[in-house]
């Protein structure tokens, strides 16, 4: 029950981060599905269809830039914030990326194997949460 807790724990900074990139990720996920599906408005530079992975990459970038130079907590919780946001922009089209990049094939934003993708990468970050509480644990019977 204990290990269940420490699980929870958000006081503990590292997992607070976590979370905040699984919720934001998520959310941004959501997002981007819903504003896609039903608006699907795109925006064009000189021609080019700008995709929102695009867009993705870049929170993605400044995110772990802003990450590995911070050292206080506000400006890593940014860097979680836009990680995760910039994870679920550049998710949300992986299917459009697996699609367009193959020869003769129709570019499509709807994938099968999207939903396996998202449910993977939010896996990925709660196998992470959980192993930043053993982690914790037995840093803190040394």
């Amino acid at each position: 029950m204990k290990f269940i807790k420490s699980i929870f724990n958000i006081r503990d900074s590292k997992k607070k981060l976590l979370y905040i990139i699984l919720l934001t990720f998520l959310l941004s996920f959501i997002v981007a599905r819903i504003w896609s599906i039903y608006y699907g408005h795109s925006i064009y530079i000189r021609g080019f269809h700008i995709h929102h992975f695009y867009f993705g990459m870049l929170l993605l970038s400044v995110g772990g830039i802003l990450g590995i130079l911070s050292k206080t907590k506000e400006y890593l919780q940014a860097a979680s914030l836009l990680i995760g946001a910039g994870i679920g922009l550049f998710a949300d089209e992986i299917g459009l990326l697996l699609n367009c990049t193959t020869t003769k094939r129709v570019c499509e934003y709807a994938f099968p194997g999207t939903y396996d993708i998202i449910i993977s990468i939010s896996a990925i970050i709660l196998i992470s949460i959980v192993a930043t509480s053993f982690v914790g644990k037995n840093s803190d019977s040394n």
